[in-house]
């Protein structure tokens, strides 16, 4: 089969490569799109195929979307640039459309076989004036293919949801739903009747079956709901005691688990240390010595789902979308005016223990990949992680600050970097010049020097201790051993 138009997007801009892919489709076009999650063995034969034999290529670009073309081995790492390149190779039109006041880069920021996409140009793109964009391009003639019917008869299932979930027709992935959008995911179908679909619940696992009939000519809106969750039982302890042992530690809660890492204990400096006095804010002076014991910490940052398991509500900002490149299924922001974040976990009385909160079924290999909660009080953490040790039975507690601290410059294992694994803040953290203003799945970025992420960037993060400053600290420094 061939398409006259090919569609090429990275995930993060899906919505706009649906609402593209419905706007053309239903005026006729010969359209393919296609989601990252359906990729057969093949799909790489199979795409190249379907954009040797198009007429036109759209590009959606936003923030970020080259960042993978600018790398040595994008070749084999990155498929949206191979694309990008191949369509260029066979010389198809290809029609740019830049999000959110993306500027085209220049052709030196590019590898040879892009550098001739920064010379595409089409229409400013507006969201609010969608359709009109399409009816310039076509009036314009930007478009070169024909519609095999103007304004053709298209039976449309227009899907909303009030949580995010994939949607399955005859076990094929046709979407990934974000929850409470006021934009559907369009899935045009080529034939009046009845179908059915299973929905899958992102956060739960939870499943639902819906049947629904749809007529040609017709746009049929099928609203999916999920009912209102409770947490599991805080008050059940499943365990009387649980001894941590090892390197790691894995836990168990629901459907989700999580991995603990060991701090070996010892003796820091922290502050406004020599290569952090530059950064270091007032209270952070003056820089002082610390004596912790061993503990476990988190790899991650909690995520949005585990704390939807534990408490039964998310009133995160940045609500869980699933943009990240990786398959589906703390650290300060820089600037960021996020405060209310849960931290990872630390130690507790006599027994040291954390939890890395991966943030995944555990019948599924992938190990981060979901947003970080934020957006939550003090009490709100303490509560999270007293019900959260009744469901385990380990006694988990928020870190104080020098034991956060001492994890975050990488404990024994410290290499006196200026952020929490690298001298490069682009490597290990999302702050104020990388992060587009909101936070990013867990794990996206290089761990510190103990394995775990996200200490530098991305959200600021609660300790059992409040912040207090470093003026106050006795002379000798302060042992917690």
């Amino acid at each position: 089969m061939t398409y006259d138009i090919f569609i090429s997007y990275k995930r993060k801009s899906l919505a706009t490569a649906n609402n593209l892919y419905y706007r053309l489709t239903t005026r006729g076009y010969s359209t393919f799109f296609d989601l990252d999650e359906m990729k057969k063995d093949n799909f790489d034969v199979q795409l190249l195929h379907y954009i040797e034999n198009a007429n036109d290529v759209f590009v959606i670009l936003e923030e970020g979307s080259l960042d993978g073309c600018k790398k040595e081995n994008w070749k084999e790492e990155d498929w949206f640039c191979h694309e990008i390149a191949f369509a260029l190779e066979k010389g198809k039109n290809i029609i740019p459309i830049l999000l959110n006041g993306y500027v085209m880069p220049e052709q030196q920021q590019l590898p040879d076989e892009l550098k001739e996409l920064s010379l595409k140009n089409a229409p400013e793109f507006s969201f609010s004036f969608f359709d009109e964009y399409i009816e310039k391009l076509i009036s314009k003639e930007y478009i070169t293919s024909k519609a095999v019917l103007q304004n053709a008869a298209t039976s449309i299932f227009k899907f909303y949801s009030n949580e995010n979930c994939q949607i399955f027709k005859e076990g094929k992935l046709v979407c990934s739903l974000e929850g409470n959008s006021d934009e559907p995911f369009y899935l045009p179908v080529v034939r009046k009747g009845s179908y059915r679909f299973k929905c899958i619940n992102a956060i739960t696992i939870e499943e639902q079956l819906i049947k629904e009939t749809i007529d040609a000519d017709e746009e049929k809106e099928v609203e999916i709901e999920w009912k209102d969750r409770t947490p599991l039982n805080q008050d059940i302890i499943l365990h009387d005691k649980v001894e941590v042992n090892g390197d790691t530690y894995m836990v168990e809660v629901g459907n989700i688990s999580f991995n603990m890492i060991r701090i070996g204990g010892g003796t820091m400096n922290v502050g406004a240390t020599t290569e952090q006095f530059q950064f270091a804010d007032s209270n952070e002076y003056p820089p002082h010595e610390i004596h912790v014991k061993t503990f476990y910490m988190a790899e991650f940052p909690v995520t949005q789902n585990l704390w939807e398991l534990v408490m039964g509500y998310n009133k995160s900002h940045f609500r869980e979308k699933h943009n990240s490149d990786m398959p589906l299924w703390s650290s300060a922001l820089v600037g960021s005016s996020l405060v209310s974040l849960l931290p990872a976990f630390g130690p507790v009385g006599a027994i040291a223990r954390g939890a890395a909160l991966l943030g995944m079924n555990k019948d599924l290999a992938v190990v981060r990949g979901h947003l970080p909660v934020e957006n939550i009080t003090h009490s709100e953490a303490l509560e999270f992680v007293k019900r959260l040790s009744n469901m385990t039975g380990i006694k988990f507690s928020l870190p104080t600050e020098e034991e956060w601290e001492y994890a975050a410059r990488g404990g024994n294992n410290c290499q006196g970097f200026v952020f929490a694994g690298s001298n490069s803040v682009d490597d290990v953290a999302w702050y104020k010049d990388n992060s587009d203003g909101k936070t990013h799945p867990v794990g996206e970025k290089a761990p510190n020097e103990l394995g775990l992420y996200d200490m530098s960037g991305n959200v600021w993060e609660w300790t059992e201790t409040l912040a207090h400053s470093y003026s106050d600290i006795p002379v000798g420094g302060i042992n917690l051993s």
